[in-house]
């Protein structure tokens, strides 16, 4: 070994992700984002049918991402009082509420539903609003390939651009401009060899 090699530790490497680790992440992201989605914001998502066939895609994504790389928020394990808060955020993302419309829509204190919230979440109940309105603007931004970054990014919330976009890139691992090119790839076909090449004129 030569001077100034690093020594990798069993620490390291389970700290650090692997490629893999990412794609799978980043899967999971793309999965529960499209469901959130459908059940949260899409007249559909309130019929039984889709929440029991949403309920068996989740179930069957699961089982190729190992439950360390799964971003959940169990709310069924939660108390009463965080899942009348979560259900209240919920239906209204779209809307300008506070920690205190919040607290009152669960029938508690903001500091005693902040506590909750970090016990049975480890986020602060705006913190959660900022996340459920991530993964909408994540989902739109999948599926929608004509509205702005800046007008999805403003519907779900977020008026100041940069703090949008380095808030997304930490949430999924790349931009939101990225996200967009990909979807605008997929709908070219996958590959630029299907694109008709413009005749040069001699």
């Amino acid at each position: 070994m030569r001077r100034g090699d690093s020594i990798t530790t069993e620490r390291d490497t389970e700290s650090r992700p692997t490629e893999d680790d990412v794609v799978l992440t980043q899967y999971w992201a793309h999965v529960t984002a499209h469901v959130r989605f459908i059940l949260d914001t899409h007249p559909v998502g309130s019929t039984d049918d889709v929440r029991r066939i949403a309920t068996r895609y989740l179930e069957s994504a699961a089982k190729v991402v190992p439950a360390g790389l799964r971003r959940d928020v169990d709310e069924h394990e939660a108390p009463r009082t965080v899942g009348r808060a979560v259900t209240f955020i919920r239906a209204n993302l779209l809307q300008h509420v506070t920690a205190v419309d919040i607290a009152a829509a669960a029938g508690t204190s903001p500091r005693a539903l902040q506590l909750a919230f970090r016990r049975a979440l480890d986020l602060t109940p705006m913190e959660y609003v900022r996340d459920a309105r991530l993964t909408a603007a994540h989902a739109e931004l999948l599926v929608d390939g004509h509205t702005s970054i800046g007008q999805i990014a403003l519907k779900w919330g977020f008026s100041n651009q940069g703090r949008f976009a380095a808030a997304y890139r930490q949430r999924y691992g790349e931009t939101p401009i990225q996200t967009r090119g990909r979807l605008d790839h997929t709908q070219d076909g996958g590959s630029d060899a299907r694109r008709p090449r413009p005749t040069r004129r001699r």
